[in-house]
């Protein structure tokens, strides 16, 4: 007997590399045997070393690829990535919430790039949305910018008061690379290695799994430590800034027989 088809939504940018954004997050969560519905915010003008432009899709153009999807479409999970500004995110949010109360949201606060592109120069208020929000993923830069606070555990702390917060470890200045999902303000940790070489998109990645292994019924916990190792297999893929999403399917497969 086939299973039930679990869906998800990616609410993001289009980067024609392939490495973040939508395409990014289509092929995470296909991997992870979800369909994902992909929405546009904004087109950027990237290769995988640099953007050097981005434009941005109106409030109303979002709205109506989101309004056309929904009338087929009841996805129990929701991933946004960029936006253009907090108004923006808050009108989003709002708007899935009243087609589906119980919907669970995953913003990946994308600030600024690892190209260092800076996506949002003019520093805004973020916090409406985060009470209908079920989990944010920064990283230590980002986090310290959404909330003023320089000490980064004590900012995802902060955060965590109005949701679940999964802190990324990846640019810290220790020798490993775990991350920190702030529960309730349970802290719990999800060790990670770090690597001699990067790769392009590993936020959108990782936010995606989380989204995918949510929809297919995992728990938050389980969800973040199943896309931690997803990433590590991303990252491992290749030693170019552009990683293999197949190779992944491929290894665990072996792994499992």
């Amino acid at each position: 007997m086939e299973s039930v088809r679990k869906f998800c939504f990616s609410i993001a940018g289009f980067d024609s590399t392939g490495g973040a954004g939508l395409l990014a997050d289509i092929k995470t969560m296909e991997q992870t045997g979800v369909n994902g519905l992909g929405v546009c915010t904004a087109i950027t003008y990237q290769n995988e070393n640099r953007i050097e432009k981005i434009d941005w899709l109106s409030t109303d153009q979002i709205l109506q690829q989101l309004k056309v999807l929904f009338e087929t479409y009841q996805p129990a999970v929701a991933k946004i990535g960029i936006v253009r500004d907090a108004e923006m995110l808050n009108t989003i949010v709002d708007f899935l919430i009243s087609k589906n109360k119980k919907i669970l949201i995953i913003w990946d606060p994308i600030i600024k790039s690892t190209s260092g592109f800076d996506f949002h120069s003019v520093k805004v208020e973020w916090f409406y949305s985060l009470k209908n929000i079920f989990l944010i993923t920064p990283n230590i830069s980002e986090v310290k910018m959404l909330t003023g606070i320089n000490d980064d555990g004590k900012a995802a702390l902060y955060l965590s008061k109005q949701c679940n917060v999964l802190l990324k470890g990846g640019h810290s200045l220790t020798e490993r690379s775990d991350d920190l999902l702030f529960n309730k303000e349970k802290v719990i940790a999800i060790k990670g290695e770090k690597y001699n070489h990067s790769k392009h998109g590993t936020g959108c990645v990782l936010s995606s799994s989380i989204a995918a292994n949510l929809a297919i019924g995992k728990n938050l916990t389980e969800s973040c430590k199943l896309a931690k190792e997803y990433v590590t297999q991303f990252i491992l893929s290749d030693n170019g800034l552009l990683g293999w999403h197949h190779q992944i399917k491929i290894m665990r497969n072996e792994h499992e027989v």
